[in-house]
């Protein structure tokens, strides 16, 4: 399929490469930029080929709440959160995000969850009052990043971002409460499209989703190039995503991955009641302290800077005393500083007690503060 935004990007020159069922940009031929723009100011990317969904009917909450890891049923209009669908033995086969509307439920995900998400929930719309729709029919989603996106956002819609919802208290199971984070969401307008504009922080970033129908798009996109969003590939946000040291869907994780392994506890309530694949995680984090055999780690990669251009790559072993103790999954080589990040999986015991790593006869290095 094309996405909304095909003709604008090809008209800013971007560089495009496959995602989901079409093309997305995967830079626009200034990648250090790109990323200056991620980390420093406001990057604005087109996230069309993202999952997107709207799930309505009067059973909506309670089949949902039913499927996912996240608490549901407290959501109220304007509040949003992370949730896993999970195989009954906890492995992950989709990571969402999930915000309540007053009559209905959007759910984005990456794009190669989101045939998965579709097959798990159709079967739904005959069990009873569910509605199942395919947003990206007539919406496009932007994602909007970096420090000057709340400023940014705040001057184009009038909206006092300081006071948007960001907890609900909810009820745990066998009493008492807790307070569970949210991402706030709101209907703005930019210019003169009406926009929902979600709340929504990405890689240690501030940062918004905009919801905006295709025939509005462009204006929306101009509006925000406009008052200073550089126009960012998807090149760029994947160089955000591994400094940062989070997993994607599809790279890093899938359904062969335990979600601790992957560093997914935030998108997980302990205490919410039943869901499918709840015992298995359950048992993990109250029995074994969230113990697995293998972690989802941040690495660095030794290399002559800007030199050696052939990176390892995904699936590759990653050794200690000749013997593999792990694998990569994601690697990149940052545009700024030129050294080679990545992401890969680690025996728990080599990360109890670290030992000299090696990758392709190159040292590797765990990276201590990001966020896997």
């Amino acid at each position: 399929m094309e996405y909304p935004l095909a003709t604008h990007h090809a008209t800013l020159g971007a560089v495009l490469r496959p995602e989901g069922d079409g093309s997305v940009p995967a830079h626009y031929g200034r990648l250090a930029a790109e990323y200056t723009a991620l980390v420093k100011h406001a990057g604005i990317v087109d996230l069309s080929a993202r999952g997107c969904f709207a799930v309505g009917g009067r059973d909506r909450t309670t089949f949902i709440n039913g499927w996912v890891s996240q608490h549901v049923k407290p959501l109220v209009p304007g509040t949003g959160v992370t949730a896993l669908f999970l195989t009954p033995q906890g492995r992950v086969i989709a990571d969402v995000t999930l915000d309540c509307l007053p009559d209905e439920f959007w759910l984005t995900t990456e794009p190669a969850a989101s045939a998965i998400v579709h097959k798990k929930l159709s079967p739904l719309v005959r069990a009873g009052d569910f509605r199942l729709t395919d947003l990206r029919a007539t919406h496009a989603l932007l994602g909007l990043v970096g420090p000057a996106a709340p400023a940014l956002i705040e001057s184009l819609t009038g909206a006092p971002l300081a006071t948007w919802r960001t907890s609900l208290t909810v009820e745990k199971v066998g009493g008492g409460t807790e307070s569970l984070p949210v991402f706030a969401h709101e209907r703005l307008c930019i210019g003169h499209a009406g926009v929902l504009v979600v709340q929504r922080p990405r890689y240690g970033q501030p940062a918004f989703d905009l919801f905006v129908l295709h025939e509005a798009a462009v204006e929306v996109w101009t509006h925000l190039t406009g008052a200073g969003a550089t126009p960012v590939g998807w090149d760029a946000l994947e160089v955000c995503r591994i400094e940062h040291g989070t997993g994607r869907f599809g790279q890093d994780f899938d359904e062969t991955t335990l979600a601790p392994e992957a560093g997914l506890g935030h998108a997980i309530s302990y205490t919410k009641g039943c869901y499918v694949g709840q015992e298995t995680v359950a048992k993990i984090h109250w029995r074994g302290h969230d113990q697995t055999a293998r972690r989802l780690t941040p690495l660095r990669i030794a290399s002559d800077t800007g030199t050696d251009t052939a990176l390892p790559g995904k699936g590759t072993p990653i050794l200690a005393d000749g013997k593999e103790v792990g694998q990569l999954t994601s690697v990149v080589r940052h545009p700024v500083t030129q050294e080679v990040l990545a992401l890969g999986y680690l025996r728990s015991a080599v990360l109890a007690q670290p030992t000299a790593l090696v990758v392709d006869g190159r040292p590797v290095h765990i990276r201590e503060g990001a966020a896997a």
